[in-house]
């Protein structure tokens, strides 16, 4: 019995030991090199990856100085994906590749805050843009003091208010990524962010006689409607003709540009005023060239 326990004692002084220089020994892991002087190094053809005492990654870097280093200054790229996580989920700090294109390029990359993505666009501030023609003589007549007047109509009618409308759409995009900001049926835009808009339109009438006896006007008018109807504010560029045209015909017609602040959800309109004939006759719009004098732009500034 003394001599089995005496062998068991001498095994367990001999390969008790032995345990903590193997693990000694497999602390330090080398793929392809001899001997590794990190605790993990992979030998690639392009050079060794690394993880170093304190965890840093090293990727053909020998000194990482953060948690991932990449600059080896050979290939020192990285890719990203895209994920359909929440900022919320995903976390503070998490980034992720887009892939809807931005003005001038393919995608664009965001960073989570932990509540929203926050977007990096390479060619600076996102923007709104909308272009559209009018090839068609369609208004809505909106304001007379004939309530049986109101609606739909081909042409202007003088001294009436009158929306135009039945647009062409030539663009709508915030950042190159297309969107419904603007109705082309109603020529209505709906600002989707708060901020500070560029708009321009112009119309041009067909040629005809200029007879009113007097007061003859073109009138063109953005109108701003917050998101409960209420007009809040009517921007408007009168031509004037100083006298009647006679028996001559004269192309006519008006524009008006404006920088307007418009909130979320504000409504930016087009329309038109005019006293160019006689009360209640029609003017028709010029829509020869497919439209190119009746046109408008929407940008954010």
């Amino acid at each position: 019995m003394m001599i089995r326990h005496n062998t068991v004692k001498k095994w367990a002084g001999t390969f008790i030991p032995m345990l903590f220089i193997v693990t000694q020994v497999n602390a330090q892991i080398g793929l392809g090199v001899q001997s590794p002087v990190n605790p993990v190094e992979i030998k690639t053809d392009a050079g060794n990856v690394i993880v170093d005492n304190t965890g840093k990654v090293g990727v053909l870097v020998a000194s990482p100085k953060v948690a991932v280093d990449l600059r080896s200054g050979t290939n020192g790229s990285m890719a990203l994906g895209n994920t359909d996580k929440t900022a919320d989920q995903a976390g503070a700090g998490a980034l992720r590749y887009v892939a809807s294109p931005a003005i001038g390029v393919k995608g664009y990359l965001e960073f989570s805050d932990g509540t929203n993505w926050i977007s990096f666009y390479p060619k600076g501030k996102p923007r709104i843009l909308v272009m559209a023609k009018k090839t068609t003589q369609d208004t809505y007549l909106f304001e007379s003091t004939v309530p049986s007047e109101i609606g739909p109509k081909s042409g202007i009618v003088q001294r009436r208010s009158s929306y135009l409308t039945n647009w062409t759409e030539v663009f709508d995009s915030d950042s190159g990524v297309p969107t419904t900001n603007f109705t082309p049926a109603t020529g209505e835009f709906i600002a989707p962010r708060a901020g500070v808009y560029f708009a321009t339109f112009t119309f041009a009438l067909q040629a005809s006689q200029v007879n009113t006896g007097g007061n003859n006007q073109t009138e063109a008018i953005w109108e701003v409607r917050n998101p409960a109807g209420t007009i809040t504010q009517r921007v408007k560029t009168n031509n004037g003709y100083a006298s009647d045209t006679g028996g001559n015909t004269v192309p006519v017609g008006s524009a008006c540009t404006v920088s307007v602040y418009l909130n979320k959800g504000d409504k930016l309109r087009p329309f038109t005023w005019i006293t160019v004939g006689f009360d209640g006759t029609v003017s028709l719009f010029d829509v020869s060239g497919s439209g190119v004098y009746n046109a408008l732009t929407i940008v954010e500034q």
